[in-house]
């Protein structure tokens, strides 16, 4: 409950002075609600030896997630208690997709990397599940979800700015992305960053993708037809007592590309874009998990310091 809770609502603070009094309202809750001292609950998570209270620092090794075992197919979304495994467990998928990938990935698995992934994680094995990673660049959000997206095995979609990249490019990469989830059945992650918003129209979709899970008149008569066909033959396929009307059929794809299509969005909070873009467009809130990528901490500076320095004689 109480990482749920954090997930939730601590991961949208952004002060000190709120995540502190966050922390008290917990430790009160467990206290009257569930008759739970916060001491022994969570005193696996303090440092071997320590004598004090739980703080809410130490909240930050409350990681829960389904990827702690690479090899079973049953994946189980529970507690993960072994920090050294985890980072092992990460390294490795981290070897793989860099095996796998066009373009690999040189990171440094700190411990801010891996809490930053396993909440990505945790996003994307809801339906309808977005996310909306909140940090300046280069703070990790796009390697972050690239690695969460293949730690579920699902798709990778990105679009691809060029000088002529204008609305009809976008609106076309937006229905080959949701033929895909809804046609094709795959689940895919759509990484799209505030750099890439050649213009504010962009926002408006995706806005009402995260709402609705559909962008109004996307899809001409013909290309409609053709999507409402495969819906038939799948609705026939899956045995799903479905109206066969066009709209039926059409609201079935929808809701295909709802339960398996997630969008992350990497957005800078610098300057006053965000905030205006979250005013006008409230389901950037609304339908989003909020992850704030904060100043990298100092273990995680030296880390990847000493990494850089490996080699040097």
């Amino acid at each position: 409950w109480v990482h749920e809770v954090y997930r939730v609502f601590y991961d949208r603070l952004v002060d000190d002075a709120d995540r502190t009094f966050f922390f008290d309202v917990i430790k009160q809750t467990l206290q009257s609600q569930f008759k739970a001292n916060i001491d022994k609950l969570l005193k696996h998570l303090q440092p071997n030896g320590s004598t004090s209270s739980v703080a809410d620092d130490d909240i930050r090794s409350l990681l829960f997630g389904n990827y702690i075992n690479p090899e079973t197919d049953a994946k189980f979304y529970d507690e993960v208690t072994d920090l050294a495994r985890l980072t092992e467990v990460m390294e490795h998928y981290l070897d793989e997709y860099n095996q796998m990938s066009k373009a690999p990935m040189s990171l440094v698995m700190f411990r801010f990397a891996i809490e930053h992934i396993s909440r990505i994680s945790r996003v994307l094995q809801q339906d309808n599940g977005h996310v909306l990673l909140v940090g300046i660049g280069g703070s990790g959000r796009q390697s972050a979800t690239k690695l969460a997206t293949f730690m579920a095995d699902f798709e990778l979609f990105q679009i691809e700015i060029t000088k002529n990249y204008t609305s009809v490019e976008w609106r076309d990469d937006i229905k080959k992305m949701m033929v895909k989830a809804g046609c094709e059945g795959k689940r895919t992650v759509f990484l799209f960053s505030d750099n890439q918003i050649k213009e504010e129209s962009f926002v408006e979709d995706i806005n009402m993708i995260l709402n609705t899970g559909d962008v109004p008149n996307l899809f001409p008569p013909d290309e409609k037809a053709e999507i409402i066909e495969k819906m038939q033959a799948l609705a026939r396929q899956e045995g799903k007592k479905i109206e066969a009307t066009p709209l039926a059929m059409y609201n079935y794809f929808i809701e295909r590309v709802k339960a398996r299509l997630h969008i992350a969005l990497a957005m800078s909070p610098i300057g006053d874009a965000l905030r205006n873009r979250l005013r006008m467009f409230p389901s950037l809130i609304n339908c989003c998990t909020i992850d704030w990528f904060q100043a990298w901490p100092d273990d995680a500076l030296e880390l990847v310091a000493n990494k850089f320095l490996e080699d040097v004689e």
